[in-house]
């Protein structure tokens, strides 16, 4: 039973905004770990926002180190059918790609007001606190797909850069070379598990960053 102490204040949660005694709720009825079923609540109350593919994707590749996935695993999760499916990715792969493509872009457009610096450090940690998502799917890419995933993701990175250096005096020339150095150090941190400290990374490739 909730207290008179326990008044329904709002809290702000990403996208989502849930009433304080929905919480004590939830930890009062299972007693287990609240920020899961807190999750698994918000995911399947009618009033949130829809979890995107992508968000859904996300948490099932930051369960654990995930070394098979398959597109049946995926539909499931996300209550999509096989047609839909493939009708919207031609495979696992292209899902991957997609997803590290819209983690891109979200990120430059909430710091395209930030300096490069401050942009790219801001990635790296990004990078470092969700490392089992992007090393779970640098281990589920097969290595022949991995040159495809590598060249979208460099175009993706190429073009946003472009658009937050557009009024510098950096040329498209002097920008394909920072994203290649830096998706390459990106990669290398990756393929080891993210082991490095994000100071340790961003310090690497500080010196090819626009001042």
């Amino acid at each position: 039973m909730l207290t008179s102490s326990h008044k329904p204040i709002i809290i702000k949660n990403g996208y989502c905004y849930i009433y304080v005694s929905l919480v004590y709720f939830i930890k009062i009825k299972f007693k287990q770990n609240l920020w899961t079923y807190l999750e698994l609540s918000l995911k399947g109350m009618n009033g949130m926002r829809k979890l995107t593919t992508y968000e859904i994707l996300r948490e099932e590749l930051t369960r654990g180190i995930i070394t098979k996935y398959s597109v049946t695993q995926f539909c499931k999760a996300t209550g999509m059918s096989r047609g839909v499916f493939y009708n919207t990715y031609t495979g696992l792969t292209d899902l991957f790609c997609k997803s590290i493509q819209a983690e891109i872009r979200n990120h430059f457009r909430e710091y395209g007001d930030c300096q490069s610096n401050q942009l790219v450090f801001a990635f790296l940690r990004q990078i470092g606190n969700d490392r089992l998502f992007y090393t779970n799917i640098y281990r589920l890419t097969r290595k022949k797909h991995t040159n495809h995933i590598c060249t979208q993701i460099n175009r993706t990175l190429f073009t946003e850069m472009q658009k937050h250096l557009f009024n510098s005096d950096y040329s498209n020339k002097h920008i394909k070379s920072m994203t290649n150095v830096l998706l390459a150090h990106i990669t290398n941190w990756i393929d080891h598990g993210c082991d490095a400290q994000v100071l340790d990374v961003y310090t690497d490739v500080e010196i090819i960053l626009p001042k």
